[in-house]
């Protein structure tokens, strides 16, 4: 069988024994066929770019419309979260607001008892409210505002009151006067611990005047310079000493001023050897003889304290 040979160009076959006129008109033919493939192949092509386009545009609707899903999302839930907090500090204030009126319409007498009329939290190896006749008694007027008071407690409070424990004198705590507001709300809640919770008196009475120390060492007087700032403070010192909650919710933020005014007018009143004015802290042995201290070191006052009483 015969056949022609050709030479290959890209795309086509030409057979070597064609005439130059066959040539000539494959040749057209071919280029007008390959003018078409290559006219179709650019179609393609651009039908190709224009879905691309058509479904890029698509992706970035959809993506558009999750965004957009996703800040309706946040936004609700941020305005649900503000308006929750806001509802939250308006009921908190208002109670704060509703127990600054019931401590502002409470009754003295009723809260304080037995301390209505100015006397001292007495304290002996029996307990509190009770002195023990057979031993002597040391009489201390003090201010939890008093920063000379607070360092005396925080030095050498609890000496004596071991040495009390161990019946070997009384301790009349009498508060007296008032440097600030902070001494409003403790003197309240020192005296309803003093009746309520005696067993968590002492603790409670030092950490008041701790907290008085370490807020004029940091300078920042900002909670004993305000009434209900200091109230809500002494509430929180109370609960950390182990004051029963029920109790705590009885603490009034000031039922002290007629109880400071008549501690005050005793105080005036009683004569004591060696005072030369009424200063705090002050330490009056058998409720007459002051005594002098030299200094707040421990291992001096407390031998000074028993000899001005008459104990070793």
């Amino acid at each position: 069988m015969w056949s022609c040979p050709t030479r290959v160009l890209p795309g086509f076959e030409v057979c070597e024994s064609e005439t130059k006129e066959m040539l000539v008109m494959r040749d057209g033919r071919d280029r007008r066929y390959f003018r078409h493939m290559v006219k179709k192949n650019a179609t393609a092509q651009s039908a190709q770019k224009q879905s691309a386009r058509e479904k890029a545009a698509q992706l970035r609707a959809e993506q558009e419309r999750s965004d957009r899903r996703i800040r309706t999302i946040v936004i609700a839930t941020v305005a649900a979260i503000v308006a929750l907090v806001v509802a939250v500090v308006a009921y908190v204030i208002s109670q704060q607001l509703q127990a600054q009126q019931e401590a502002a319409n409470v009754d003295p007498a009723a809260v304080l008892g037995v301390y209505a009329d100015g006397r001292p939290i007495v304290v002996s190896a029996s307990g509190i409210g009770q002195a023990d006749p057979a031993v002597p008694t040391l009489t201390e007027y003090f201010d939890y505002s008093c920063g000379g008071c607070a360092q005396a407690e925080l030095l050498f409070g609890k000496q004596v009151a071991q040495d009390v424990k161990d019946g070997k004198y009384n301790v009349a705590y009498q508060p007296v006067s008032g440097h600030a507001p902070y001494q409003l709300p403790a003197v309240s809640a020192s005296l309803i611990v003093a009746q309520k919770s005696p067993e968590q008196w002492h603790d409670f009475h030092h950490a008041l005047m701790r907290f008085f120390v370490e807020q004029t060492k940091t300078g920042d007087n900002r909670i004993i310079a305000d009434l209900n700032q200091s109230a809500m403070q002494v509430r929180e010192l109370a609960a950390s000493v182990g004051v029963p909650d029920e109790i705590i919710a009885t603490f009034p933020s000031n039922v002290a001023e007629d109880y400071l005014r008549q501690a005050g007018e005793a105080w005036n009143k009683t004569v004591v050897e060696g005072r030369n004015g009424f200063f705090t802290p002050e330490l009056v042995a058998q409720g007459s003889r002051k005594i002098e201290l030299d200094g707040f070191d421990p291992n001096t006052v407390i031998p000074q304290i028993r000899a001005a009483l008459g104990v070793e």
